[in-house]
């Protein structure tokens, strides 16, 4: 039983792997570009949300971990945009906040609101380890951004400075967060219910 358990874990590691690489190179996929010079609204983040609430902690922070390497490969390779090539080829900024997704999204769902039970409760506690896990990025790239940045805080935004960097990148990444957030409480219930059925009668 624990042999198959995992070969189960391996298993849906490589197709959330598969997933994720999909995403970042099949163009409007992973990363919705609704402006060219703004940076791309991601939904990579539902799969290492998803991780988490399958995989606990664990397979989420791999997952995390596999979207960073990938985002800093992209950023030395193909570049969307001057921010992504600005931000993400720092590896801090590409990888911490993305392992802290999953490990985000799994701690709320598996631990912090284990207690709660039955369809609706897990449609809830869903939709908040989701919201958990975007906010998580979004909020650590801002963080991380203005640490590495402050000094040269003209280089990210044009005018800015170390007082104000972080301000104008939370109005810039606005609109980013709350589109994630907002996927995210919705998409996570949806698969993450199914997904979950799915395991727990595979386990029988």
């Amino acid at each position: 039983m624990q042999k198959h358990h995992a070969t189960a874990t391996t298993t849906l590691l490589g197709i959330l792997g598969a997933l994720i690489l999909l995403q970042a190179y099949v163009p409007m996929v992973g990363y919705i570009r609704i402006f060219p010079a703004w940076p791309a609204i991601s939904t990579i983040h539902l799969t290492v949300i998803l991780a988490g609430v399958l995989l606990d902690v664990p397979g989420g922070a791999a997952m995390g971990l596999f979207w960073g390497a990938v985002s800093l490969f992209k950023a030395y390779t193909a570049p969307g945009d001057p921010m992504t090539l600005l931000l993400f080829q720092n590896p801090v900024i590409a990888i911490v906040p993305r392992v802290l997704v999953g490990v985000a999204a799994a701690l709320v769902f598996r631990h912090w609101l284990k207690r709660w039970q039955g369809g609706r409760a897990t449609t809830i506690k869903l939709a908040l380890a989701g919201i958990a896990g975007a906010l998580t990025n979004t909020l650590l790239v801002i963080a991380f951004t203005w640490l590495f940045f402050a000094s040269r805080a003209n280089q990210v935004v044009p005018g800015a400075s170390a007082a104000n960097l972080a301000w104008l990148l939370i109005g810039a990444f606005a609109i980013n967060a709350l589109a994630e957030a907002a996927m995210a409480a919705v998409v996570t219930p949806l698969l993450g219910k199914a997904l979950l059925a799915v395991r727990r009668r595979a386990r029988r």
